[in-house]
């Protein structure tokens, strides 16, 4: 299972909705994991995106681009987790997008968040200020 620790989607202060923790997390614990049984890479393809409409919302809303690769769909509620300049959770290894661990300890309730600058092309790309409010073309 891609989340690797116990959690909750419900109302975030920062966007929409956020996932949360539902206990503490130390320092360095695995908080997730792509899981191609879950997860998926799709190949941007605008002939599916216009001829399925709500996979092209959902790819808008919680997709990433993956440079090289495609777009990463997270299967579970990590596609909950919301940006943050100084994010909760990072890459356990800076060339590697698959694995994210806690970059601090987490208390329970805590939303969960990460840059999504350090992950996402697309983010990269615009700079997270702009691609968040909407301001990319």
């Amino acid at each position: 299972m891609p989340l690797l620790i116990p959690t909750r989607v419900a109302s975030s202060p920062i966007e929409g909705l956020g996932l949360f923790a539902q206990a503490p997390v130390a320092a360095g614990t695995p908080m997730w994991a792509f899981d191609a049984r879950i997860d998926r890479l799709l190949e941007p393809d605008a002939a599916l995106l216009v001829d399925y409409p709500e996979l092209a919302r959902l790819i808008d809303a919680h997709g990433c681009v993956i440079e090289g690769l495609g777009i990463l769909l997270p299967g579970d509620n990590a596609r909950f987790v919301n940006h943050a300049d100084s994010p909760l959770m990072g890459r356990a290894d800076a060339a590697d997008w698959r694995r994210f661990v806690a970059l601090r300890d987490i208390a329970a309730g805590e939303e969960i968040t990460c840059n999504y600058e350090e992950i996402c092309e697309d983010v990269r790309e615009a700079g997270a200020a702009r691609y968040l409010s909407g301001d990319v073309g």
